[in-house]
């Protein structure tokens, strides 16, 4: 049997031809599958329920209802036949059936009612971009006489008999040990702190968190200065070569955001290899954001001029500020950072060097602001998508319907690994006119927890303050997400046409500080093909696990229609979802 609400079934034949009922006795077995122990399966004197009459040569049968039987467990039964006025004298032969165990059987602790809030922090680790729109890379040329093309190469500039050039990235003819410098230039610096995490983050890759980017790819800065000789040789005079990042940090609370430039130079030499006074050397940032900003004058923590001797190797950060016009009352300005940058050796021309281009942030540097999320005008860097744990501690049923559904199912709702997000579904205004309660409608009616969800779910009335706590009905993915089951398509990613054709499950304690998370055995086992989940549990553990997720999560990452964030079950790194049966401890 597949489930423990289970229909028997025998044939009546009665010699006369009378209709007649079945009387069914069900049994434990020994191991051997002989009849042990008689099982009460109905309310009646004998324990025994009584199918109704039937023609002779027709099946009777009678309906076992849920808590009778127990999964897992093997059972005989045999009927005797009642005519109405006479009782069969013999019992049928005995016929076995086992019912089916358990598919989920999760074992949790008991809930913690004042369990801390979950530090969410932890979980945002920064996000490997898409390539922003970097500049192509210079034509540097070389310390090697006569190696510029003519005409100029791109990124040089003719100033009188000087030609200066000026490129972005590892050109070709970089030494060993000058890669090697802009590396460990790259991963140490001394004067930028405004995104903590950023020294640390990998040379040549750019990051973002949700409020905070890292641009750490091909920003490796070179300026050359070529001769123009009499007789139209091309002599190299010097190069110097320094290393740079971008640190980028949004506020959720603001249309102003801040960034800065730190510049470490790594080299200064001329073609033998050696040091020499070409200079002094400077350079000049001319970060933007468009037509969308406005942008300040940067403030510097050290001069950003060198004098090329080799004895001046001081770093310093630009920080600008920028404040985004036009963030209004319910929408939505994005805007797209430009780097640039230029520099002059001041005994020759003014402004010689041509402007570096380091290029721009699209797509996945662009930064959002809005004063939809809420009144208040903040900005993120929107295609950083956030994960979202909820507080095992307090409400270990809802996490493990939440992991179960997501690990198990092949839709994966939610899943980093999977590459499968959610995207979030405002209470209003979404772009699909759709709602969260529209959606919840569909998997959870209401009163379908009360009328239907299994009835050994163990509620938690002393965590209310009024002592009620009905059951109640639990959908992952949840409403609030284009990814929820009730969601039609074509906007919805996993539509169904009702809760029941979602994973069945409930919670229950089964003894002092022990829970398990089920299937529900009133039903067939789950195929695992389902694509989305439903749960009866207490009305206080399902409503309060999702209680600071406004607070905590969607206003701090000013999730907007459509967002996307990941959803993660730290507890259940040991559980494995690969095996037929889900079956795990989690402390």
């Amino acid at each position: 049997m597949d489930r423990t609400t289970v229909t028997l079934r025998n044939t009546v034949t009665d010699p006369d031809g009378d209709q007649s009922d079945l009387t069914f006795d069900v049994w434990t077995v020994n191991a051997d599958g002989s009849p042990k122990a008689h099982v009460d399966t109905d309310s009646n004197e004998y324990g025994m329920p009584v199918s109704g009459y039937v023609k002779s040569g027709e099946k009777a049968s009678v309906a076992i209802s849920y808590g009778y039987l127990h999964p897992g467990w093997t059972y005989a039964f045999r009927t005797s036949a009642y005519d109405g006025a006479l009782y069969e004298t013999e019992w049928s032969p005995w016929a076995t059936f086992t019912i089916r165990s358990h598919a989920v059987d999760i074992t949790l602790p008991e809930p913690v009612k004042d369990a801390p809030v979950v530090d969410l922090d932890q979980y945002q680790k920064p996000q490997v971009t898409n390539d922003h729109v970097n500049s192509s890379p210079g034509n540097p040329g070389s310390l090697a006489k006569n190696k510029l093309p003519a005409p100029l190469g791109k990124g040089c500039k003719e100033a009188g008999d000087r030609i200066y050039c000026a490129t972005v990235g590892q050109p070709e003819d970089m030494t060993p040990d000058e890669r090697s410098r802009v590396k460990k230039g790259l991963r140490q610096s001394a004067t930028s702190n405004l995104v903590s995490w950023c020294d640390g983050a990998a040379v040549g890759k750019d990051y973002i968190k949700r409020t905070e980017g890292c641009v750490k790819k091909a920003n490796e800065i070179t300026n050359t200065v070529y001769a123009k000789l009499p007789n139209g040789e091309i002599w190299p005079v010097g190069r110097a070569i320094f290393s740079s990042h971008i640190e980028i940090k949004t506020d959720v609370k603001s249309n102003t955001f801040t960034q800065q430039w730190s510049l470490k130079p790594l080299s200064f030499r001329d073609a033998a290899g050696e040091t020499s006074e070409w200079g002094p050397l400077t350079l000049r940032p001319k970060f933007s954001c468009a037509s969308q900003c406005t942008t300040s004058t940067p403030t510097w923590s050290a001069p950003p001029t060198w004098s090329t001797t080799g004895v001046d190797y001081h770093e310093t950060t630009a920080t600008f500020t920028h404040t985004v016009s036009g963030v209004q009352t319910g929408n939505v300005v994005p805007v797209q950072l430009i780097w640039k940058w230029d520099g002059t050796v001041p005994d020759q021309l003014p402004d010689t060097f041509p402007d570096g281009d380091i290029g721009n942030s699209v797509p996945d540097l662009d930064i959002r602001c809005d004063a939809v999320a809420t009144a208040t005008p903040g900005c993120v860097f929107s295609a950083y998508k956030p994960t979202w744990v909820m507080n095992f501690k307090k409400f270990p049923a809802a996490v493990a319907h939440a992991w179960l559904t997501q690990a198990k199912l092949p839709n994966h709702p939610g899943s980093q690994a999977a590459d499968k997000p959610l995207l979030y579904l405002p209470a209003s205004g979404s772009s699909s006119g759709r709602t969260p309660t529209q959606n919840r409608a569909v998997i959870c009616p209401s009163g379908w927890a009360a009328k239907s969800g299994n009835p050994d779910t163990t509620t938690l009335p002393g965590n209310v303050p009024n002592g009620s706590d009905p059951l109640s009905c639990d959908e992952f993915a949840y409403a609030a997400t284009y990814n929820s089951g009730g969601m039609p398509a074509p906007d919805g990613l996993n539509p169904v046409s009702s809760g029941n054709q979602c994973v069945q499950s409930y919670s229950q304690r089964t003894q002092t500080d022990v829970w398990h998370f089920y299937d529900d055995m009133r039903q067939a086992a789950p195929t695992w093909k389902e694509v989305c989940g439903r749960s009866t549990m207490s009305n206080w553990m399902n409503t309060q696990s999702m209680q600071s997720f406004p607070t905590q999560f969607t206003q701090p990452n000013r999730l907007l229609d459509r967002d996307a964030y990941w959803y993660y079950a730290p507890e259940f790194a040991g559980c494995n979802a690969t095996a037929a049966t889900v079956k795990c401890t989690v402390k």
